[in-house]
């Protein structure tokens, strides 16, 4: 039987034992105590070998992480310190950057300040250009809505007299073709009455 099967075998018999305990005998608690000698004396062996193996194992864990501790400690310090030194210079950059900016800062509020000036002055002057162009388009267009509105009115005028004119003629020339028409009705009569004479 080998190792293996061994140690498969042996946890499946001690289940079984552990699990049938509350309903066994006398003797069968008896019979339990001689499996138990056969066991011992079957495994015991290679449990004494893995017992020692654990145990040695085991030791060789504990020094390596012994030194394990040890080095992660001396590279936790060592880390330490190469951070203290990155920030410090990391501070005196920081410093020196803000005096930077703040000089640079001050300048550009001065040149906002007078640009701010410059824009003010810039708008008042558009504002007023803008007023007059306003008033000057105002004007124009008031002319041009008058001018507008006196030739639309001369326009209607003429329009209307034109076609006054025109009905006007048109009624003459209807009383023209009326009498015409009672003209050339008269002369059909007589036209008709002469015609049995001759």
């Amino acid at each position: 039987m080998s190792t293996e099967a061994a140690d498969t075998q042996a946890p499946s018999l001690v289940v079984e034992s552990s699990a049938s305990s509350h309903f066994l005998t006398a003797d069968d608690h008896t019979q339990n105590g001689n499996l138990e000698k056969i066991r011992d004396i079957l495994f015991g062996a290679q449990v004494r070998d893995h017992d020692r193996r654990f145990s040695a194992l085991e030791q060789n864990l504990v020094r390596e992480a012994a030194a394990l501790r040890a080095e992660l400690t001396k590279r936790f310090d060592a880390l330490e310190a190469f951070m203290q030194q990155e920030v410090a210079v990391l501070s005196g950059r920081l410093q020196h950057e803000q005096e930077v900016r703040g000089e640079a800062l001050q300048h550009l509020v001065r040149d906002l300040t007078s640009l701010g000036a410059v824009v003010e002055r810039k708008a008042t002057d558009l504002a007023q250009q803008t007023d007059q162009s306003e008033r000057t388009l105002r004007q124009e267009v008031l002319d041009h809505v008058t001018a507008l509105k006196e030739t639309i009115r001369s326009t209607q005028d003429q329009l209307s007299d034109s076609l006054n004119r025109s009905v006007a003629d048109l009624r003459h020339t209807k009383t023209d073709r009326t009498a015409l028409a009672e003209l050339l009705a008269e002369l059909s009569q007589k036209l008709q009455q002469g015609s049995p004479t001759s």
